[in-house]
């Protein structure tokens, strides 16, 4: 298939965000569908905002939507090089339509932002230090 999949995301406490008492479903499920998409040819990449941040700044399209939307931005997803999607995880359904049509037909979607976003899912339970108020990390990586 020799296609690409690649996750920018917002700070975790580990690689997967799958961790903790407490690990956010849609993080769970996109576990499920990653693995379901490298055994359909795919090749997969992660990349988090705090271990590296270099992987953002190479791509102007992530930087376009930093810029705009800063983290509530995150997470984004490209497909082929294409951003494809942005503020929530891809489905397996999602990249099989972009497998089989082309990401350049697809039109970024945006979902709406999560109820708690970055910091480890508003709990402050990780080494990133939350702003209490709005479960933001307290840095800004783009202004």
């Amino acid at each position: 298939m020799n296609r690409r999949l690649v996750i920018y995301e917002p700070a975790m406490c580990c690689s997967s965000g799958v961790c903790g008492p407490s690990p956010d479903e849609a993080l769970i499920n996109l576990q499920d569908t990653l693995e379901e998409v490298r055994k359909l040819g795919a090749e997969v990449e992660r990349f988090s905002i705090t271990q590296s941040p270099k992987k953002f700044w190479e791509n102007q399209q992530v930087v376009k939507l930093m810029q705009e939307h800063q983290l509530k931005a995150l997470p984004i997803t490209a497909f082929d090089g294409i951003i494809v999607k942005f503020r929530s995880y891809p489905t397996l359904d999602e990249f099989k339509t972009w497998a089989q049509y082309g990401a350049r037909s697809a039109e970024p979607s945006m979902s709406e932002p999560r109820a708690h976003e970055g910091c480890c899912s508003g709990d402050n339970a990780c080494d990133i230090p939350c702003n209490s108020q709005d479960h933001r990390p307290r840095w800004i990586f783009w202004k």
